[in-house]
């Protein structure tokens, strides 16, 4: 399975990381490698565009959860964006939208961090 990750910061000093592909057991660590990058770069706004997520496991699920409780503690979030219906699926039955901000587009997930 493939995992292809793109970030970008833009001019309000939000990062959003594009996923595209599967994060599963075999890509987790390449995936916690760059959100455990932004968290070491005091990166205090993320955002993960799951438009392209095609499966997220237990195992990126761990990752987000870990590195969101961190985050928090240091005045940061991470927020998700644009999950389509199967990832989000997942997300309500493991009752994660009690924990992460979720948001049906990116442009709605950027403007909850100016408000």
């Amino acid at each position: 399975m493939n995992l292809i990750l793109e970030e970008k910061k833009n001019a309000d000093g939000v990062v959003i990381v594009s996923v595209k592909g599967f994060i599963d057991t075999s890509t987790s660590s390449a995936f916690e490698d760059v959100i455990k990058k932004l968290y070491s770069e005091s990166a205090t706004k993320i955002i993960l565009d799951l438009s392209n997520a095609e499966f997220i496991s237990s195992a990126g699920w761990g990752v987000m959860i870990a590195y969101l409780k961190k985050m928090r503690n240091g005045g940061g979030d991470i927020k998700l964006a644009s999950m389509n219906e199967k990832v989000e699926r997942v997300f309500k039955l493991m009752e994660f939208d009690n924990l992460i901000d979720s948001f049906k587009t990116l442009d709605e997930a950027l403007k909850s961090y100016k408000g």
